[in-house]
């Protein structure tokens, strides 16, 4: 732990009369970024460290989801955690501290619970993607500015086919790091990329555009005290088709959704936030997040065998499976003939082992 991150962060807290002295331990996680909880008494916060070293791009993600918390929690409390601080040490490192909600994410409760409350879990975090919606829309002149703050993570033609690419290189070869800004058409030249471009990626670009949160899944939401779910990992914000967050959400490997009831959820969702209910637009946000998460659960279950943390690679290698059947659904759904879906599910179905 970098002491000018302790000394720096220690100065803010108490400045905003928060007290310590603060004991930091690192909290166990699978991300791109490292998180601690500090303590002080009976005190608690969270402190999410970005450095050059871990994301070229840390000093643009740490900004995004500094300036979202603080606009959020103002216009929508309880939505997000309060953020209680940030710092940024150029070429160092940066950090946000928040309000600690926990350990628990609604995913690890969606573990082990029973139908009955699986399905109250899965109406609250309705509840909750349907009032960021709402927040959004409200102050979207804000929101878009800070999203389209720098070109990082934004929904276009050439990062859908770059995040399509990407995922077919690493279900390939799970040990494989493409270059973020790597030629789709090199990384997977095999791919039918114009049946791809037809049945995902233009749909997407041309939906009705809104703020998203760009990775509305059950393990970004934290449930709070009084049942509410609170929303994390801002640091991704974008702008793009709302049917992105309604996939993350609704494809969840723990919420063992049908694709019909699925689809009721998503056209619900669609109608109450008056955005584009076009089931083609939103099973098309399916394929491309699905195909993504079963990369990524490749690439955690490789790191994890690698680790002999073989209890945590069963749940990478359910997880990759669950998607690969995910993206199988929504490829049959998609807007094309038989054809040419039957080329993508053939590219696809080789890889992974």
């Amino acid at each position: 732990m970098n002491e000018d991150l302790r000394t720096g962060l220690s100065a803010i807290l108490a400045a905003r009369g928060e007290g310590g002295p603060w004991s930091w331990h690192s909290v166990a996680a699978d991300a791109r970024h490292e998180i601690w909880r500090l303590r002080a008494g009976a005190a608690s916060l969270i402190v999410k460290v970005y450095r050059p070293a871990a994301d070229r791009y840390y000093h643009h993600r740490w900004r995004r989801e500094e300036r979202a918390l603080d606009l959020l929690s103002r216009q929508a409390p309880g939505l997000v955690p309060r953020p209680h601080g940030a710092l940024l040490a150029p070429d160092a490192f940066a950090a946000v501290a928040m309000e600690d909600l926990g350990a628990e994410s609604l995913a690890e409760r969606l573990e082990t619970a029973d139908a009955a409350e699986r399905a109250g879990l899965l109406e609250r975090a309705v509840e909750t993607l349907a009032a960021f919606r709402d927040v959004a829309s409200r102050h979207q002149g804000m929101l878009r500015a800070l999203a389209y703050q720098s070109d990082l993570d934004r929904i276009t033609r050439d990062t859908l086919r770059r995040r399509l690419a990407i995922a077919v290189a690493r279900l390939g070869n799970p040990s494989t790091a493409p270059e973020p800004d790597s030629a789709p058409r090199a990384l997977a030249p095999d791919l039918p990329w114009r049946d791809l471009e037809a049945g995902i990626v233009r749909p997407l670009v041309r939906a009705r555009r809104r703020v998203v949160h760009n990775g509305f899944s059950p393990l970004n939401l934290l449930p709070r005290s009084d049942g509410r779910l609170a929303v994390i990992d801002w640091e991704t914000l974008a702008v793009a088709a709302p049917a992105l967050d309604a996939a993350d959400l609704l494809t969840f490997p723990s919420l063992a959704l049908s694709p019909d009831d699925v689809e009721d959820l998503a056209t619900r969702l669609a109608d109450k936030s008056g955005d584009d209910g076009s089931m083609a637009v939103f099973w098309a946000a399916a394929a491309e997040r699905s195909l993504t998460y079963a990369a990524t659960a490749a690439v955690r279950q490789g790191r994890r065998q690698a680790a002999s943390a073989s209890d945590r690679a069963s749940t990478y290698a359910a997880r990759n499976r669950w998607y690969l059947r995910v993206f199988d659904d929504a490829i049959e759904r998609l807007d094309l003939d038989a054809r040419a879906r039957r080329r993508i599910r053939d590219a696809v179905s080789g890889l992974n082992g």
